[in-house]
């Protein structure tokens, strides 16, 4: 499955801290949300909005052991949906990504998440204590 990041997941350094594997990735967007700050933390929910655009990176055939890390990973506040992401020549491309549950809606700021905040106040210290999963599943 292809899979679609828009937070600390478009690191590289990150998705591989996460699924333990080596991933290319591409500039993809994705149309019709938003992207906003958790309140007191340094990463992004995702939300159904119109009219909004949010850019990211795209992660073609990513295993399914990585899937089940990436669920992991987002926990409780984020739900596993398909969407349809255009690419850099306007192709639309299916792929899963992590929407944040409406029921937790109200711990979102209404301030846009900014990956380049992220990447020079939070990523080093994001790789400094992200431990990982211990438990890896076989695929």
């Amino acid at each position: 499955m292809n899979f679609f990041a828009y937070g600390s997941l478009v690191f590289g350094e990150v998705m591989t801290a996460v699924t333990g594997r080596h991933y290319e990735s591409v500039s993809a967007t994705l149309k019709g949300y938003a992207r906003y700050r958790v309140h007191n933390a340094s990463y992004p929910g995702l939300v159904q909005s119109a009219g909004d655009t949010v850019g990211g990176a795209f992660y073609p055939d990513v295993a399914a052991v990585s899937f089940r890390l990436l669920d992991r990973f987002e926990g409780e506040y984020y739900a596993r949906r398909s969407i349809s992401v255009q690419m850099k020549h306007n192709d639309a491309v299916a792929a899963e990504t992590f929407v944040f549950r409406p029921e937790h809606r109200h711990l979102l700021s209404p301030e846009e998440w900014n990956r380049e905040d992220f990447r020079t106040s939070h990523l080093q210290a994001f790789l400094d204590t992200y431990k990982g999963f211990s438990w890896i599943q076989s695929a």
